[in-house]
């Protein structure tokens, strides 16, 4: 059981790794051009947008990609590629009772969703002039759910999310901006704070008559039809590396 636990927390790095071997796999079609590549790191705040129930708390969670632009050294404007490994989810203190009184569920839920995503658009600095360059950011995203924790709530279901109701591919965009700072020539940093909502569902479960209530043995009910959608707020601490090519 530790061995195959293991292996499944080495599948996000997996499928993180190997699609940054294909945005660099990419990347030599530009080879005769400057760009600007490097990893960004961070915290994430993860939140849930609920059609069948109240919005859900916050999931404190993380993230990691890997980026890479165009680069010309008088152009404010660039074009923008990264993918990722994002933790989706929510999470909520919930109660509850029984017909008897007693509390058949009485902690803490964390739904998580591990996805790796591949994101493009546009970057556009507003002051070239500054030490420290303010920028936004505007791009399309696309995600692939690898795994999530949703095996948790398996007595719980359907009034929990159930796994084979999860869309593994998922889309929206990404919004954000941040300060990006040049140490050297072809090294710098940058932090960025980024916003990503869903446009498409992360979970669909169509809405279901005559349930059995857990807790409240003997009685049934209909439940409404449930979407899921995530919203994400990252901040990444950005590093900055230049491939400039010279052309004599």
């Amino acid at each position: 059981m530790m061995i195959l636990k293991s292996i499944w927390m080495t599948r996000p790095i997996k499928y993180a790794l190997g699609a940054v071997l294909i945005l660099l796999i990419g990347a030599q079609d530009i080879n005769a051009q400057s760009f600007v590549f490097g990893p960004k790191l961070g915290p994430s705040i993860a939140f849930q947008r609920w059609s069948g129930f109240s919005d859900r708390g916050a999931l404190l969670a993380y993230h990691g990609a890997f980026f890479i632009e165009s680069y010309e050294e008088d152009q404010p404007s660039s074009l923008y590629a990264e993918v990722g490994f994002h933790k989706r989810g929510s999470s909520e203190f919930t109660r509850f009772v029984d017909a008897s009184g007693l509390a058949a569920f009485n902690g803490r839920q964390n739904f998580q969703f591990n996805n790796v995503n591949l994101l493009a658009g546009a970057k556009r600095i507003l002051n070239m002039e500054a030490k420290a360059k303010p920028y936004y950011i505007l791009a399309l995203r696309a995600e692939y759910t690898i795994s999530t924790n949703l095996e948790q709530y398996e007595q719980f279901v359907p009034w929990f999310p159930a796994e084979e109701l999860v869309n593994s591919f998922n889309y929206g965009v990404t919004v954000g901006g941040g300060y990006q700072y040049d140490f050297g020539e072809l090294i710098g940093a940058a932090i960025e704070i980024t916003i990503s909502p869903d446009i498409s569902k992360q979970y669909f479960q169509p809405p279901l008559s005559n349930v059995i209530n857990p807790w409240d043995f003997g009685n049934r009910r209909s439940l409404p039809e449930q979407q899921i959608r995530n919203l994400s707020f990252e901040v990444s601490a950005v590093l900055r590396l230049k491939r400039i090519v010279e052309y004599r």
